[in-house]
């Protein structure tokens, strides 16, 4: 049946007064639900038509929909004023059970009804036509097979969203790879050194069409994973547009363009960096395994993150970063600390890929837990 058979749009304009309060509603993407947002006066709206709205409604974002900002209202939202920018749609009889509907469009057969009923090349621009989407034709069992089907998603999903939240995942382990290392580095630390002692500031700068030396491959910012200190992609030299860093074996990279995401890594090859990395050499006071350690730790990047919080861009200079300071480990105690940075940096990637895995499963669950209600499996 057409959706414009069974629902129509359902909401009321509210006329908005400035000195009044308010609770604005919003919707999440990907199926996660509805936005409550703490009360305001009118004047701080949107200047868009606002409308009251009913609870048990279909509700659709007109600008995202197409990325699953569908949902079903409840009492609470029911106390919220909406923009023109939401379309909420409840029953004509009983034909129809909106949270039945609701899951249906979040399925990839559904979201792609909604993609056709979005029309635009621009995220942004692509606005749900309210006549197409009630044009769409969806399967619709008895009522009774309706809810039966929404009352299974209704327990499944929120059992998949709970084992989601409360389970550890990758999050959890990149914050061990951060806070452990102060552990590691500061039992066989004696005091602190600064950056700029232990390693120096290079800039071996290539332009396009010059001699790259011994580089093959570029490393970018989107190569090195954040907080593990590992690289995890590249790219072969090609027509390179702009300038470029050189970097060699044993150089540490440390990228200072959104420096929280703590993108540090040891250079085990030559090759080129884009300018928006420090290329760090050691002095030779420590290894450079100690010292890129040392710049990823939890001590480091809560001083990068106190420098740069404010910046809309976040990029931290080189003089910040040269004059902070790292765990001093003394050469008598340099092989030990060595081998226990190896042993904790094993663990915790292992720890982070199945981590990754997991939240790669649990991510996938919902779409075919989705798939086969829809397709007579549940």
């Amino acid at each position: 049946m057409r959706v414009g058979d069974v629902l129509r749009m359902d909401r009321r304009p509210v006329d908005i007064q400035p000195e009044q309060e308010y609770r604005a509603f919003g919707m999440r993407s990907f199926g996660r639900g509805t936005i409550r947002y703490a009360p305001t006066i009118g004047s701080r709206l949107t200047k868009l038509p606002h409308f009251n709205f009913k609870s048990n409604a279909l509700v659709l974002s007109n600008i995202k929909a197409w990325e699953g900002a569908v949902g079903v209202t409840d009492e609470e939202d029911e106390k919220c004023v909406a923009s023109s920018r939401f379309l909420f749609y409840t029953p004509r009889g009983k034909e129809a059970d909106v949270r039945y509907m609701r899951y249906f469009f979040l399925t990839r057969k559904g979201l792609g009804e909604i993609g056709k009923a979005s029309p635009g090349s621009a995220d942004r621009n692509r606005t749900l036509s309210i006549r197409a989407f009630e044009q769409i034709k969806i399967p619709l069992p008895h009522p009774i097979e309706q809810r039966r089907i929404a009352d299974k998603l209704d327990l499944l999903l929120t059992a998949q969203g709970n084992a989601a939240v409360q389970s550890p995942s990758i999050g959890d382990a990149q914050k061990l790879a951060v806070s452990g290392l102060d552990k590691v580095l500061d039992r066989w630390a004696q005091g602190v050194i600064r950056v700029d002692d232990a390693c120096r500031l290079v800039s071996d700068t290539v332009h396009p069409g010059a001699d790259r030396g011994e580089a093959t491959e570029f490393v970018g910012l989107e190569h090195i994973a954040p907080h593990f200190g590992e690289r995890i992609g590249s790219r072969p030299l090609g027509e390179e547009k702009g300038r470029k860093f050189l970097f060699a074996p044993g150089d540490i990279l440390y990228g200072y363009l959104r420096p929280y995401l703590n993108k540090v890594w040891l250079a085990d090859q030559h090759g080129l960096c884009s300018v928006e990395q420090y290329v760090l050499r050691s002095t030779g006071k420590m290894p450079a395994e100690l010292i890129a350690a040392g710049l990823r730790s939890r001590r480091i990047l809560d001083e990068v993150l106190s420098a740069t919080h404010n910046l809309q861009l976040p990029r931290l200079r080189s003089g910040p970063l040269l004059a902070m300071e790292i765990p001093f480990i003394p050469p008598a105690h340099q092989d030990q600390a060595l081998a226990d940075l190896k042993e904790f940096d094993e663990k915790v990637r292992k720890l982070a890929h199945t981590q990754q895995h997991r939240d790669e499963v649990l991510a996938a669950l919902r779409p075919s837990i989705l798939d086969a209600a829809f397709s007579g499996r549940l």
